[in-house]
């Protein structure tokens, strides 16, 4: 029997193509030696038992755990030849197995968020004090998504609930959970908060949310961000990456809202404080008015003495006054009365005028001038004469005034 002759390269197609058909995937679990990075995107390593060893090779951006030899893991890879005849494996992922490899790997990740800040405080957001839409990103078929929706309905109400059905664990779970948060980062003025929550379950079960590329996600979220994941004494980097840790996925749902019950009994208390204060100060406002109204009454009636007093000293001194006034009226109208012209006229005296002047002295009375003698009852007119400086009387002119009760008026020529 003669058989097909094949160069290297086709031998080495050949058997690629019978171990992809035979074995497209296997896994794997060992533990890691001669690891090593080069380059910083390939990742070269060897898993071993107590008996034998196998090469392994991958990229950097798949693996998403820290690693370092002496750990125990589980991969999914392809096997095939290389060129150079050498066989190795082509890992597809890498899954941490056993508690030891686990704890190693957290602590290696930890420390090196750390480094970067990743866990600091002062960049944590708070959540919402009371959120109307809440994403959640966790498996429906979990305990853990039942109380947590049955605490948030026991808790709050009018709330809405949007849900990213993701797998909690194994290997195509760290890829889920970053996705969901992708999803709701491209919707973030939707929503108010954003939840990851599983229960509880091994180191192993839990390993998830210890992947780098999760808690990197989980850093990197456009919302105010909770995470809870498994019992109270469990804790993931993703949690430590998160603005706020829940130690369970019902306490992340008391975070959340606050209880309508409490706050119901609280705004019942606050309410009887105001009522008991709204009434202490009425109470002392009614006696503030009724010390007010006693002292205005004591002002009025002290007002109203005082006016009175002032009234009754008013009506005295008006009193006084118009006597006075009468008595000085009197004594000024008996001296008017004493220095009135005519009472003087009366005695048989007159007034002698010229030219409206009164004359003191013959003097003051010019030639052929007339005077005037004002009398107690009427007036005598007198002409000087320019021939003698006696006065003779040559005739007299009797004139009638016009007009009623008018004095008599005599006119004399001298």
């Amino acid at each position: 029997m003669e058989h097909e002759v094949l160069t290297v390269s086709e031998f080495n197609a050949l058997l690629n193509q019978t171990l992809s058909f035979a074995y497209p995937a296997v896994v794997i679990e060992g533990e890691v030696s001669s690891f090593k990075i080069n380059q910083g995107k390939w990742v070269f390593f060897d898993l071993k038992d107590s008996e034998s060893t196998v090469s392994c090779f991958m990229t950097k951006y798949q693996l998403d755990t820290a690693l370092e030899d002496g750990m125990l893991v589980r991969v999914v890879a392809q096997p095939n030849l290389t060129k150079w005849g050498k066989f190795s494996l082509t890992v597809r992922s890498v899954e941490l197995s056993g508690e030891g490899a686990v704890k190693r790997a957290f602590e290696l990740l930890k420390a090196q968020f750390e480094k970067e800040g990743l866990f600091a405080a002062d960049r944590k957001r708070s959540l919402p004090q009371y959120p109307a839409r809440i994403a959640l990103i966790t498996s429906a078929q979990a305990a853990a998504f039942n109380d947590f929706v049955t605490v948030l309905r026991d808790r709050w109400s009018g709330l809405v609930v949007e849900q990213a059905q993701v797998q909690v664990q194994g290997v195509e779970a760290p890829n889920q959970v970053c996705r969901a948060i992708e999803y709701f980062n491209t919707r973030a003025d939707q929503y108010d908060v954003l939840v990851i929550i599983r229960g509880g379950g091994s180191a192993e079960d839990l390993q998830a949310f210890n992947s780098e590329d999760v808690v990197r996600a989980v850093y990197g979220a456009k919302l105010p961000t909770i995470v809870g994941i498994g019992h109270e004494d469990d804790v993931t980097l993703a949690e430590l990456a998160a603005d706020v840790r829940a130690a369970t996925p019902t306490d992340a749902a008391r975070r959340i809202v606050p209880d309508k019950n409490q706050l119901i009994q609280w705004l019942d208390q606050v309410e009887g404080s105001l009522f008991e204060r709204v009434q202490r100060r009425v109470a002392t406002a009614l006696r503030q008015v009724g010390q007010f109204e006693h002292a205005f009454v004591q002002l009025y009636h002290g007002l109203v003495a005082r006016v009175t007093n002032i009234e009754h000293a008013m009506d005295r001194s008006l009193d006084q006054l118009i006597a006075q006034s009468k008595a000085n009226f009197t004594s000024l109208n008996s001296l008017l009365r004493t220095l009135d012209p005519r009472a003087i006229l009366a005695r048989g005296y007159a007034i002698a005028t010229s030219d409206g002047v009164v004359i003191h002295d013959p003097k003051q009375v010019k030639p052929d001038a007339e005077v005037v003698l004002q009398l107690h009852k009427g007036k005598l007119t007198l002409q000087r004469s320019r021939k003698s400086v006696q006065a003779t009387t040559t005739r007299i002119i009797r004139h009638k005034p016009q007009g009623k009760g008018s004095d008599d008026q005599t006119r004399l020529t001298i």
